[in-house]
């Protein structure tokens, strides 16, 4: 079986699941909006790839050097949750799924695919995302330039009236709920018998 169709193979099947699953109340209640967002996402992903895969997809067109003002982005607006692997503790059946896009995204002819095609990253990466799977190296984005790793800030030395350097306090150790000594209740005081 080729890659389009082992894909569309694993989009149906995660699409009855999380059919079955949201209607069954999985996302929570009042959930029908996210269900119907989420079945409707992955059946693009499929359509898109087959068509990325068949060659009916013209290449992107370059962007012109004005572009209009953007409409401000609506933030009441229903979005799916981009927490790594969310999908797999509301829909269990994910988990095969996700193993089935490890060994998909494992595949050489995928692989090359991807070489060739950059767009189908737009689908793979935040369907692995969701599912919990490992992006390998071709899908990987370079790091944005403007972005940097957080670091922590060096400790600056404070001297006391001594001249003497003082070190960082020492955090409490509390011990786990299991290891603590059992909390002694409030007694009655004793009565008092009067004469």
């Amino acid at each position: 079986m080729d890659v389009a169709r082992r894909f569309r193979a694993l989009i149906d099947t995660l699409c009855d699941a999380v059919a079955r699953r949201g209607a069954a109340g999985a996302f929570g209640p009042g959930s029908g909006a996210l269900t119907i967002l989420l079945w409707t996402r992955l059946r693009r992903y499929a359509t898109f790839l087959l068509r990325l895969c068949d060659n009916q997809v013209p290449a992107p067109r370059p962007r012109p050097a004005s572009r209009r003002p953007r409409r401000p982005v609506d933030r009441a607006r229903l979005a799916l949750p981009r927490r790594t692997a969310w999908l797999l503790a509301p829909v269990p059946e994910a988990i095969a799924a996700a193993g089935q896009l490890r060994a998909l995204l494992a595949d050489p002819e995928l692989q090359r695919r991807i070489g060739e095609e950059p767009r189908l990253g737009r689908i793979l990466r935040p369907l692995c995302r969701c599912l919990g799977v490992k992006l390998p190296a071709p899908l990987r984005l370079p790091p944005r330039a403007g972005s940097r790793k957080r670091t922590k800030p060096a400790p600056a030395s404070s001297t006391h009236a001594g001249g003497a350097e003082s070190r960082p306090l020492a955090r409490r150790f509390r011990p786990p709920a299991a290891c603590a000594p059992p909390r002694r209740r409030n007694r009655a005081p004793p009565l008092v018998r009067s004469r």
